[in-house]
């Protein structure tokens, strides 16, 4: 399993890769600096269900975790704003089934991208990131009301 290790203000650590079948208590940086020394400790205490799912956040014990397409967001974003921009400009020069041709070849893009990227699972809480597991088909995405919970600047929540 991969986890990009974050702090409870949600400010990636860095990337370990880890065994759940021998889990260690201490991850560190393969760069470690005189301030990253310490490394994180992990705590697996029923983190881990007898079919190897991640139930909990070893680095920061939440209980909640959500399930996402593991896609960087920001190459999505600048896709669709530069086919946006072609298309305006395809329709500007009077040429609209051009503008509709490129708009067609990045929703098929789009698609493309959705069938065949994988799926991570991310804490609520710390949005520390797991990569490379099992994750069940029936395991929750994103929901509104939980990430309220979690926000950083919610006086509410005293954890993070």
């Amino acid at each position: 399993m991969q986890i990009d290790v974050r702090n409870l203000q949600r400010h990636r650590l860095f990337t370990a890769q880890v065994d759940l079948d021998r889990p260690p208590d201490v991850i560190k940086s393969s760069v470690v600096s005189p301030s990253d020394s310490k490394g994180i400790h992990l705590d697996w205490d029923q983190a881990i269900d007898d079919h190897k799912h991640l139930k909990r956040c070893p680095v920061c014990g939440c209980g909640e975790l959500f399930v996402r397409k593991d896609f960087p967001q920001a190459i999505g974003f600048i896709i669709v704003l530069l086919a946006a921009v072609i298309a305006m400009v395809m329709f500007a020069t009077r040429q609209v089934l051009w503008g509709f041709l490129v708009l067609g070849l990045v929703t098929l893009i789009d698609a493309i991208i959705y069938v065949f990227s994988g799926r991570c699972l991310v804490c609520y809480r710390c949005r520390s990131e797991y990569r490379d597991l099992q994750i069940p088909r029936d395991h929750p995405g994103w929901e509104l009301s939980t990430g309220e919970k979690y926000r950083t600047n919610n006086p509410d929540n005293a954890t993070g």
